[in-house]
């Protein structure tokens, strides 16, 4: 066998999970920080991975960048940031915003809202009419009701858009 190529003993695999379901073998591979989930077709022989088939489609980028960090995983090197993986500031915007949409539906009025969630100071009732933050809250609360109406779909499809699956 080729040096470089190297084939992956499953049994081997530290506190890997493995099992046969119909004519496939699936694992389980929880290595720090990841969890890799494998299915493999069973061939008869050594429960072994020597190769990885990506279909090409949509999520094509998606699976390649999990076969990257599996094989990084293998060879003892760092993982790096899942392709597709939230921007941080992101995050914390739709947080920030399903936060307000609680907050709403809670009962809180939105000068509330913005005291607690964008200021570190009370406003005061004469102040609001005209305050900056009062145009801010109205805004994520429009982004929130837009996750809440559906948009968190397009987040689990993240960075691949649905509309532009629709655009074909």
């Amino acid at each position: 066998m080729n040096p470089s190529h190297q084939a992956v003993h499953l049994p081997r695999l530290p506190n890997a999970s493995v099992w046969k379901q119909n004519e496939d073998l699936h694992v389980l591979w929880p290595a720090s920080p990841p969890t890799h989930r494998l299915v493999a077709e069973n061939c008869g022989g050594p429960p072994d991975i020597n190769a990885i088939l990506l279909p090409l489609d949509d999520a094509f980028e998606t699976r390649l960048d999990a076969a990257r960090r599996f094989w990084r995983v293998l060879n003892g090197r760092p993982t790096t940031p899942a392709y597709g993986a939230l921007p941080k500031q992101t995050e914390a915007r739709h947080t920030l915003n399903l936060r307000a949409h609680d907050a709403r539906r809670a009962g809180a009025a939105y000068r509330e809202v913005a005291e607690v969630l964008l200021s570190r100071e009370s406003i005061a009732p004469r102040d609001w009419r005209d305050h900056h933050l009062r145009h801010k809250v109205r805004a994520i609360l429009r982004r929130a009701d837009h996750l809440v109406a559906g948009g968190y779909r397009d987040l689990l499809f993240y960075p691949h858009s649905r509309s532009r699956k629709s655009d074909r």
